[in-house]
């Protein structure tokens, strides 16, 4: 489970309720985290990036419904398929980005920010291998009269990847750092 590389951040303490019962709950005692973004840049970035987000998505799963003969080769499948895994870990991580500016947990940086910026690296890593096999396809793989589907899909792949690098260089003006404890 996710939680538990966040559970040496929290304290387990007892507290009694209005009916005199004994209950568990978990109190934050970890650090706290600020983002360098001002409240009105933080709904433009999370704006841009679920934009960037869905383009991507929608670019990447056209890209899976054209008949062309790469996609039947496991050095341009494999790639395709495995990109979907940060695709929707990165959605993951957007959906969760913060609404507000205020001093965030560890675990609430490591699902939202940390994700979104491991996965777009990753997703642009698939991409990459992804084109780099479609490519290969071209040359040394098609038939000279075969090669408009296998454009379309590289051109589609391509469109992806340049969304995944906008959402990359609109994370670069983020800058997470730990501040005292609230």
């Amino acid at each position: 489970m996710v939680m538990k590389r966040y559970a040496d951040d929290y304290e387990t303490v007892m507290k009694t309720d209005e009916k005199g019962r004994e209950k568990k709950i978990a109190v934050y005692r970890g650090d706290y985290f600020e983002c360098s973004l001002d409240q009105a840049g933080l709904g433009t970035f999370k704006r841009k990036s679920r934009v960037f987000l869905g383009l991507a998505a929608v670019l990447h799963i056209s890209g899976g419904f054209i008949n062309n003969q790469g996609m039947f080769q496991f050095y341009v499948a494999l790639p395709y398929v495995f990109a979907f895994f940060p695709l929707m870990y990165m959605a993951a991580g957007v959906l969760r980005l913060p609404k507000e500016k205020r001093k965030y947990r560890r675990d609430e940086m490591g699902l939202s920010f940390d994700r979104i910026k491991l996965n777009s690296r990753g997703l642009l890593f698939f991409l990459g291998m992804g084109t780099i096999g479609e490519i290969l396809f071209l040359v040394f793989g098609t038939v000279s009269g075969q090669r408009l589907l296998e454009y379309w899909y590289l051109a589609l792949e391509m469109m992806t990847a340049a969304a995944v690098y906008l959402l990359i260089r609109l994370q670069k003006q983020i800058c997470v750092q730990p501040c005292s404890k609230a």
